[in-house]
């Protein structure tokens, strides 16, 4: 069985039809040709307790380097997010969608954390996808479980 992509199909032909030698092979990019408006992540915490938690977004593939890093800026003010969390991740380029998911550490129990997500490849080069400030509160100690 043979499967072929309409849109490279399309540029192979026009490219053939202008006369065209040289045609560069695409990135795989889901959401291409959207605005960077389109490209917001939303993320969810999926997770608190007294001194981690868990971020996680979803974004359209954002192409690039296989490698990528999902990457978590938070601190205890909304306007001096001092500190960084990142998680390396592998993109399928197949996909439509990839999921970024960081692990906070080192938390102060009930605390309010401010934070805001974005992504980058290995290489360095920044992902469009970012969050607004977002914000959640770590639970207190359990007072039960410090006593033993």
């Amino acid at each position: 069985m043979i499967s072929i992509n309409a849109s490279r199909l399309t540029l192979a032909i026009i490219s053939m039809a202008a006369g065209l030698l040289f045609v560069q092979p695409r990135l795989a990019r889901a959401g291409e040709g959207s605005s960077p408006a389109q490209a917001n992540a939303t993320p969810a915490v999926e997770s608190v307790t007294d001194t981690l938690a868990f971020i996680s977004w979803t974004t359209p593939n954002p192409g690039g380097t296989v490698l990528h890093y999902a990457v978590v800026h938070y601190g205890k003010d909304p306007n001096h997010l001092e500190f960084t969390a990142e998680s390396p991740t592998r993109i399928n380029p197949s996909h439509g969608e990839m999921v970024f998911r960081v692990r906070m550490n080192d938390l102060e129990p009930g605390t309010t954390y401010y934070y805001k997500v974005s992504s980058k490849q290995a290489n360095g080069i920044s992902d469009l996808a970012t969050s607004a400030v977002n914000q959640f509160t770590t639970r207190p100690t359990n007072e039960m479980s410090a006593k033993k």
